[in-house]
C-alpha cells in the first residue's frame, strides 16, 4: 500500500517524557550495562532506554552470505516492587520508517501501562539503526523515478531479496528469544499492520494480543488499490455534509471537484505560493496536482479541510490563491516533493525493497522489466474496461501521473530480477491460517491510505478480532491521539484483551472547513451576537475573519520545519512552545486582503482547549481586540468571542474553526 511519509509527526513532537524503572529479573552486568536474557544492553543516551543489537544472518536459510545488525531499544517497567506483567512491542510503518525514531509516540501511547510492563522497539532490517538502506540518488532526489528505484535494487545485489516482511518478522522473534520474552502485546500502525499480520502467522505463539492500527491486508490485497478511489468519493460528501461552512451549499462536493478538474485539464493554473517553509515557489495546479491533494488527503490533514472551499473560491470568484497555496504545501511535505531526509529516519530504499518483495503487483516480479511493462499495460487496459472510474474523479491516465510513491503501479517495474529469493509476494505461506488470538483492528472512517473496508478484510482473517471504526478520523488513529479515544481503546485492550466500551469512536468531532476563502472580511459569515453585544453585523464579520485567520495559521503548526509560516495573503507567523503549550504568534497575518491580524494563539494540549488574543487592523481604519476560547474535545462546537470592535463591546460566538488542533501530520 502507498504508506505516505510526512517529515514531521505531531505524535513525536507532543509526547510527554516517561520515566522507566529497572526490569524485575534482570542481572546487572556492569554499572553501565544490564543483562536481559542472553543479551547485554547498555544506555544509549535516549532517556531511560537500554539499547541492544542482535546480529542476524542476511539469509537465515544460508543461501546468501552477509549479516545485518538488528537494533532495538528496551524500556523497563517503572514499578520495582511488583512483578512485570509483560512486554509491549511497537512497530512503525512506511515501510522504511524507523521504529526507534518514533519512541516518543510509543512512550506517550503506552505510558499509563508502563508501571508494570516493559516496552520493546525494534528497527526492522534496513531501517533506522538496523542497517538503514541509503540508496543514492533515490534517497535525496526530488521526485522518485522508476529508474532510480531500479538502480537501488541493482546496487543491493542479491541482498535485494532479503529485506521482505517475513524475514523482518523472524528478526523480531529472534530478539524476543535473546531477551527471553515468551510473548508480547504487539501494537503496529500503517505498514506495521502488514508486519503484524505476518508476524502473527509466522510466530503465533509469541503473541498475547495484537493491535493493528490502520490495517492493510496481507491476504487479498488489490494491486490497483481501488478502495482508495471509493474512499475519496465517499469522503468528499461526508466532509462537506458535516461541516457547517459546507453543508447545505447547492451541488455536491464531488461535483465541484469534477468541475475544478475539467477547468484545470483545459487550462492549468500557474502561479507562485508559499510552502510550509515560507518559501515562495512556482506551482502549477493541474489534474495531477488535484489528484495528489485528493489521494494524499489523509496524510496532510488540512487537504480535507481546505480543498472544497479552495475550489469554491476559484470556481466562484476566480481566486486561485488558496489552491496555489495548497499545491505548494503538498509539494513541501509529500515524499516526492523534496528529498527524503536521512535514511535512518525513513529509508526509500527499504520502502522499495519491502514493497517489491511483498505487495501485490500488476506484473510477475520474476520476469524482466520489459515483460513487466507489457503485463502492466495489459492489466491496466483490462481494468479501464472493467472499471473505468476506479480512480474517479481522476482518469487512469491521470492516476499514472501522480507521484510514484502515491500511484505505486509502476514502482517496481525496474526492480531487479530476484536472485535466490524468498518467493516475492508471499510474506506468509499460501493458505496459512491466522491465529486465534485477541486482535483489535482500528480504522479511521476517512482514511484513504488504509481504508476501513480494508480494515474489515483484515479483521475477518482473525477468529477473535474486533474492528472499531473511528468517526471523522484519518490514517493512524492511536498515535498522537488528541481526542483520547483510540489511545484509550488500545490501552484497555492490552491491559484486559478486550475492547470494552468503544462508544467514543462515534463521537470524534468532524473536520471543520473554513468559509470559502473570501478576499474581503465583509464576505465572511458574521459571528452570532450574544447578550450584551454592541457590534453591528459588519464588525461581527470582521471578528469571525480574525478567528479564521488564527485558525488558518494554527492548523499548520506541525508542518513547518523551522516554525516559520506566511499568511495566505501576507504577513507571517511563528510556531513554537510556550511552556508545555503549543503557540502561534501572528504578525499582521492576512487571511483576507483587507484586515491584518496580530496576536497569540495557544493550544493547551493537556485540556485540548484553544485560546487566543488577537488584534485586527482593517484597511478602512477599523480596529479590534478579541479574546477567543473554544474546546477541542467533546460535543461543544462553538468559539466564544469577547472584546471590542471599533470601541464597541463584542460578545459573540461562532462555529469552532477546528475540532482539535493542530492538524496531525502522520505517516
Amino acid at each position: 500500500m502507498r504508506f505516505r511519509i510526512l517529515i514531521l509527526t505531531i505524535a513525536g513532537a507532543l509526547a510527554a517524557a516517561t520515566s522507566i524503572g529497572p526490569v524485575g529479573r534482570a542481572e546487572t552486568a556492569s554499572p553501565s550495562s544490564i543483562r536481559v536474557g542472553t543479551a547485554t544492553l547498555g544506555p544509549c543516551g535516549r532517556g531511560e532506554a537500554l539499547c541492544g543489537v542482535l546480529k542476524r544472518p542476511l539469509d537465515p536459510a544460508g543461501r546468501a552470505s552477509g549479516s545485518v545488525d538488528v537494533a532495538f531499544e528496551f524500556y523497563r517497567h517503572r514499578d520495582r516492587t511488583r512483578p512485570v506483567l509483560g512486554t509491549i512491542a511497537g512497530m512503525e510503518g512506511g515501510p522504511g520508517l524507523s521504529t526507534t525514531n518514533a519512541r516518543n509516540s510509543y512512550l506517550a501511547l503506552f505510558g499509563p501501562l508502563l508501571d508494570r510492563r516493559d516496552l520493546l522497539l525494534v528497527d526492522n532490517r534496513g531501517t533506522g539503526r538496523s542497517g538503514a538502506i541509503d540508496c543514492q540518488p533515490l534517497q535525496s532526489m526530488v521526485g522518485q523515478t522508476e529508474a532510480a528505484v531500479g538502480a537501488c535494487g541493482r546496487a543491493l545485489g542479491e541482498a535485494a531479496g532479503f529485506y521482505g516482511t517475513g524475514l523482518a518478522a523472524d528478526d523480531l522473534a529472534a530478539v524476543l528469544d535473546a531477551l527471553t520474552i515468551s510473548k508480547v502485546d504487539l501494537y503496529a500502525d500503517s505498514y506495521g499492520t502488514f508486519f503484524g499480520q505476518t508476524f502473527a502467522v509466522r510466530h503465533p505463539d509469541r503473541l498475547r494480543s495484537l493491535v493493528l492500527d490502520s490495517a492493510y491486508p496481507v491476504v487479498g490485497g488489490d494491486p490497483f488499490y481501488s478502495a482508495a478511489g471509493a474512499a475519496v468519493r465517499r469522503n468528499l460528501e461526508i466532509l462537506c455534509r458535516r461541516a457547517p461552512n459546507c453543508a447545505g451549499i447547492p451541488g455536491s462536493s464531488l461535483s465541484r471537484i469534477e468541475h475544478l478538474l475539467d477547468r484545470v485539464r483545459s487550462q492549468p493554473i500557474h502561479g507562485k505560493a508559499h510552502n510550509f517553509e515560507g518559501e515562495l515557489i512556482p506551482v502549477t495546479v493541474d489534474a495531477a496536482t488535484i489528484g495528489t491533494i485528493l489521494f494524499d488527503a489523509a496524510s496532510v490533514g488540512l487537504n480535507d479541510r481546505e480543498l472544497d472551499p479552495a475550489a469554491r473560491a476559484f470556481l466562484g470568484a476566480d481566486d486561485a490563491a488558496p489552491l496555489l497555496r495548497l499545491a505548494a504545501e503538498n509539494l513541501s511535505v509529500q515524499g516526492d516533493g523534496r528529498p527524503g531526509g536521512p535514511a535512518e529516519e525513513y529509508s526509500r530504499g527499504l520502502n522499495a525493497a519491502a514493497s517489491c518483495m511483498d505487495y501485490p503487483q500488476l506484473y510477475n516480479m520474476t520476469t524482466a522489466p520489459m515483460e513487466r511493462r507489457r503485463q502492466a499495460a495489459t492489466r491496466i487496459a483490462a481494468e479501464q474496461i472493467k472499471d473505468p472510474g476506479v480512480y474517479a474523479p481522476l482518469t487512469m491516465a491521470e492516476w499514472l501521473k501522480l507521484p510514484l510513491d502515491l500511484s505505486l503501479l509502476n514502482l517496481c517495474i525496474e526492480w531487479p530480477l530476484p536472485v535466490r529469493p524468498y518467493p516475492p509476494g508471499q510474506p506468509i505461506p499460501a493458505g496459512a491460517h491466522f491465529p486465534d488470538i485477541p486482535t483489535l483492528v482500528l480504522s479511521g472512517e476517512l482514511d484513504v491510505i488504509t481504508t476501513a473496508e480494508e480494515g474489515a478484510m483484515v479483521a475477518r482473517q482473525f477468529p477473535r478480532a474486533t474492528h472499531v471504526i473511528l468517526a471523522n478520523s484519518f490514517h493512524v488513529v492511536a498515535l498522537g491521539d488528541i481526542d483520547g479515544c483510540a489511545s484509550s481503546l488500545v490501552q484497555s485492550f492490552i491491559a484486559d484483551r478486550s475492547v470494552g466500551d468503544a462508544s467514543c469512536a462515534r463521537r470524534i468531532r468532524p473536520t471543520r472547513m473554513p468559509p470559502p476563502f473570501p478576499r474581503h472580511a465583509a464576505d465572511v459569515p458574521p459571528a452570532t451576537a450574544g447578550p450584551g453585544n454592541a457590534v453591528p453585523p459588519l464588525g461581527l464579520a470582521l471578528a469571525n475573519a480574525a478567528v479564521q485567520t488564527g485558525a488558518d495559521a494554527l492548523v499548520r503548526w506541525t508542518l513547518s520545519r523551522d516554525g516559520r509560516g506566511v499568511g495566505l495573503r501576507g504577513g507571517s507567523f511563528r510556531t513554537g512552545w510556550i511552556g508545555t503549550n503549543a503557540g502561534v504568534r501572528l504578525d499582521r497575518v492576512r487571511w483576507t486582503e483587507d484586515i491584518a491580524v496580530s496576536g497569540l494563539v495557544i493550544w493547551d494540549r493537556r485540556n485540548a482547549s484553544i485560546s487566543a488574543h488577537v488584534e485586527l487592523d482593517g484597511a478602512d481604519g477599523r480596529r479590534g481586540a478579541i479574546d477567543v476560547n473554544w474546546s477541542g474535545r467533546g460535543e461543544q462546537s462553538w468559539a466564544l468571542l469577547t472584546g471590542t470592535i471599533d470601541g464597541k463591546t463584542l460578545v459573540a460566538n461562532t462555529s469552532a474553526p477546528l475540532p482539535t488542533t493542530p492538524g496531525e501530520a502522520r505517516r
